[in-house]
């Protein structure tokens, strides 16, 4: 029996360009892709700065006569909208003291953001830093487990609770009536996020053959793209954040209905030793795509699956380690028997992240995926960070830099599935990111002739953020392919908190400009050629099924194709 190939051969069998892939494929992009992209990348709307800030003056006073000018020596030290001159008993006096009164704010386009409503600045400034960092606790805390309770219980029933919770976070952060209430919410939305878009991920990759993961991989990261740069044009219009807010997250309740039409992910299904309700799934998909189903897609039901698993011969050497055992009438787990040799008795397991790190090629390979994320988030978050400061409107800015990610994430497909595959297209991008970076941090802005470089600067930055898109648009298909079906979300859930650590230390690198202007981009360029050099370890996963158990996912880069997937006897041993 070879589950693998029969399901890989029933996805072929029903379509790629199907009514059910056609349905669902959108599904996922919008609602598990584009609104968390958006509903993740308004902060920069929400946080944004106003132009100018200045202490709201007393009755009977304007603006003109509370703004210090001079404290006696130096012209302007007090402009920055934090002092003003202090009125007593009616009569404006020279002695400078904190805003008393509240603050009015200039926007140059009109919004409005929570910077002035709650009124974060001068003493309380860091109270908008702390924002972010609440955000990306969310992301990073919500990632392992949603990811384990994907594989735990489903990733439809989790890819629709995750929305539905996202969205009522969402419309809480929306009425948040003061700061507290708001950076909860906040935090919400990051946990709820990751399980949206790390169960909706899963979930399409899992019900696409291998040829076709690389195209489910690369749409989801151009779907990103498309909506970040539709996010600028929507700020654009509705520049009251609170409405912008209402929008985004009363619209992903649009997904719900789906409910009725997509199915549970037919791989998950195999894991849970649920063979028969994978058969249905497929039979109903045959069904909904209007063609003639076999009488049975995969070539074995639940009862047959255990004769053969407990055959009188016993299982081969290579399969006793995580060899499987179900009693009938057992309701399936994700848990895998592992057999003690000394008194032949079996200790059931649950799988965890932990299996990851247990044998030594799959903790190689998810060592290097660590690193790969950490450097991947790190350097886009740094290089945004640094391209900030480019002059102009904030949302012909916005919409550029986004722009820039869609070519990054075409050219990553076209490599992945044409030219150099998966491990090679993440190797290099990585390495082009990480120079980019480099060169970047040692041009000076003139040469010794007076020659002006920053377009040449500009460009090398530039590159690199093209780079380390480049490398998203890889790193997103890659990992799901390297790691087995029971463990696939839980390893997905800890390396995109681990990135949630990158992106909060960026800010942080960006801050060590003062001390010196080489080190943040030679900080973010050297970690990211160390990690592209260490992915060159890494097996190849194009057109290689995807692998189920433990055993296949230790396997990958040491024989063509993962064991459960070819006759184990032969065991090619065929080095990538």
């Amino acid at each position: 029996m070879d589950l693998g190939k029969d399901l890989d051969n029933a996805l072929r069998y029903l379509g790629f360009r199907g009514r059910y892939n056609w349905v669902v494929f959108s599904h996922l992009l919008i609602f598990t892709s584009a609104f968390p992209a958006a509903m993740t990348m308004i902060l920069v709307f929400i946080i944004s700065d106003p132009e100018s800030y200045y202490c709201a003056p007393p009755d009977g006073f304007s603006l003109n006569d509370t703004i210090p000018t001079s404290d006696g020596n130096n012209t302007n030290d007090f402009d920055n909208g934090c002092h003003m001159y202090q009125v007593h008993d009616g009569i404006l006096t020279q002695n400078v003291t904190s805003c008393k009164h509240g603050y009015e704010y200039v926007y140059t386009y009109g919004e409005t953001t929570i910077v002035s409503e709650f009124d974060l600045v001068c003493d309380q400034r860091l109270l908008k830093d702390t924002a972010t960092t609440v955000l990306m606790t969310g992301l990073f805390i919500g990632a392992y487990p949603m990811g384990q309770l994907c594989d735990r219980f489903g990733r439809k029933i989790m890819t629709f609770l995750s929305i539905l919770f996202l969205s009522a976070s969402g419309v809480g952060l929306a009425f948040s009536h003061n700061y507290y209430l708001f950076v909860v919410m906040w935090f919400l939305i990051g946990v709820f996020r990751q399980g949206t878009m790390i169960a909706g991920f899963v979930l399409l990759i899992e019900m696409l053959p291998p040829e076709r993961r690389a195209l489910g991989g690369s749409a989801c990261n151009m779907t990103w793209g498309f909506a970040v740069v539709t996010l600028a044009l929507l700020a654009f219009l509705i520049r009251n954040w609170r409405h912008l807010q209402l929008v985004l997250s009363v619209g992903i309740l649009v997904a719900l209905p789906f409910w009725c039409i997509v199915n549970e992910s037919v791989r998950w299904l195999q894991s849970q030793k649920r063979y028969d309700d994978a058969e249905r799934t497929l039979q109903k998909i045959a069904k909904f795509n209007r063609i003639d189903a076999p009488s049975k897609f995969l070539q074995a039901s639940e009862k047959e699956a255990l004769a053969q698993q407990t055959n009188i011969s016993g299982p081969t050497e290579p399969e006793k380690a995580l060899s499987t055992s179900e009693e009938l009438g057992h309701t399936p787990t994700l848990e895998y028997s592992k057999v003690n040799e000394d008194n032949g008795s079996q200790q059931r397991t649950r799988l965890t992240a932990l299996d990851l790190f247990k044998t030594p090629n799959l903790a190689k390979n998810t060592l290097i995926l660590m690193l790969d994320w950490l450097a991947a988030s790190m350097t886009y978050y740094g290089l945004s960070l640094n391209a900030a400061n480019l002059a102009g409107n904030m949302y012909l800015n916005f919409f550029l830099l986004s722009l820039v990610e869609i070519p990054a994430y075409v050219m990553a497909y076209i490599t992945m599935e044409y030219f150099g595959g998966r491990k090679l297209t993440t190797a290099l991008s990585l390495l082009v990111a990480g120079i980019a970076c480099v060169f970047t941090a040692w041009i000076p802005n003139t040469t010794a002739y007076g020659t002006d470089l920053t377009k040449a600067i500009t460009t090398f930055a530039m590159i690199g953020k093209f780079g380390i898109s480049y490398t998203w648009g890889g790193i997103v298909v890659y990992t799901p392919e390297v790691f087995p079906t029971g463990v696939r979300s839980a390893a997905n859930g800890l390396l995109s908190g681990l990135s949630r650590v990158g992106a909060m230390a960026a800010p942080f690198i960006v801050r060590l400009n003062d001390v010196s202007p080489y080190l943040p981009l030679n900080i973010f360029g050297i970690i990211a050629i160390v990690a592209g050099g260490l992915t060159f370890l890494l097996p190849e996963t194009r057109n290689v099924p995807l692998p189920e158990t433990l055993e296949d996912g230790e396997m990958m880069g040491k024989i063509l194709v993962p064991p459960s997937r070819d006759q184990k006897a032969k065991n090619l041993m065929i080095k990538l």
